[in-house]
């Protein structure tokens, strides 16, 4: 693997060398990557455009986030701002790390590829399925291959990911978003939404346990990280493996709380306007960014415990609160005119 490793890495110096001067570009297509993304965005997005659409966003989003960090334990990808100074075999120093390089898991397959990949198909076919016979059904494909693609080299530019890590994410990905939008739970009880929650918890510990009792050291990723990323307050609790798995139980169980609420049948008896759509997906990403944004305290369990407990919040704003907030504005502005 050194070789293609090394490959790899002149190919990310190459580039930082030909988009020198764009690099806030290629930051923000990171961040449109990111899975929390997601949640915070793209999931609202969809449940205004259609209530079904952004569950079903919702749901490829965790189920594939807990894979790709399964995936990640079991394959031992390096990652290159820390492998160019590890193997020594390339001079580390001329490579430039950015605030959101140092992620702490390990690095293949691209996470931002692979899950943002799956939790955006089902979008790509709702709009092509939308749009008329001719050229315009390729748009919407066109423009996915297009954020793809960007976030693919965006990754390799801050030498987050290797090529082959960014092209297995976006196959996995693109491979997953087609198998599960077709096995998407809208009509699940609550017990089924709290067991899939704590199979994702338990099966991500199980998975840690078990290899940790045959001699695996899974935190070799955080080790690395922490020793070679350029500033120590990139280094983001966030990356954390376990942060991930606790985002995705989180939400799970939130999706579960929101969609057995007695408040769901009621807010949701007619279709809203495209007005409420809009005022209730404002409010849905407002709420959202002012809950990520609170920070939470440092000991492990602690953090994992309230991440767990800010994600499970997350639906229930999206399919509770934002619209039900919405429905008393309407109700008040039809008394005041009355």
């Amino acid at each position: 693997m050194d070789d293609i490793h090394a490959t790899g890495a002149a190919f990310a110096g190459t580039l930082q060398e030909l988009l020198h001067g764009s690099e806030e570009f290629w930051l923000w297509l990171t961040y449109l990557g990111d899975p929390g993304t997601i949640f915070l965005l793209y999931f609202p997005l969809a449940y205004a455009l259609q209530r079904r659409l952004g569950v079903t966003v919702l749901w490829l989003g965790l189920i594939c986030e807990w894979l790709n960090l399964v995936f990640k334990w079991f394959l031992f990808g390096e990652r290159p701002f820390w492998w160019v100074h590890e193997s020594g075999l390339l001079d580390g120093h001329k490579l430039r790390q950015f605030p959101s390089t140092c992620e702490t898991g390990p690095g293949s397959p691209s996470g931002h590829c692979m899950i943002t990949g799956a939790a955006l198909w089902p979008m790509v076919m709702f709009f092509t399925n939308k749009s008329q016979r001719g050229v315009q059904r390729y748009i919407p494909l066109l423009l996915y291959i297009l954020l793809m693609s960007g976030i693919g080299v965006s990754r390799l530019l801050i030498l987050a990911h290797f090529p082959h890590q960014v092209l297995a994410g976006i196959l996995s990905g693109v491979l997953l978003g087609y198998i599960l939008k077709n096995n998407v739970p809208h009509e699940r009880s609550f017990m089924f939404y709290t067991l899939a929650s704590l199979f994702l918890m338990l099966g991500a510990l199980l998975v840690y346990w078990g290899m940790s009792a045959f001699g695996v050291d899974l935190s070799w990723s955080i080790h690395l990280a922490t020793k070679w990323c350029s500033k120590s307050e990139w280094i983001r609790p966030e990356t954390r493996p376990f942060s991930s798995v606790t985002r995705s139980a989180g939400n799970a169980l939130g999706l579960g709380f929101a969609l057995c609420c007695p408040l769901y049948q009621k807010l949701h008896r007619k279709t809203p306007s495209w007005r409420d759509r809009g005022i209730s997906l404002l409010l849905s990403v407002l709420f959202i960014k002012l809950q990520q944004s609170l920070p939470l305290p440092s000991p492990p369990l602690l953090y994992y415990t309230l991440n767990f407990l800010r994600h499970a919040l997350c639906p229930l704003v999206v399919i509770i609160l934002s619209p039900y907030l919405v429905s008393g504005l309407d109700l008040a502005g039809t008394h005041k005119r009355d």
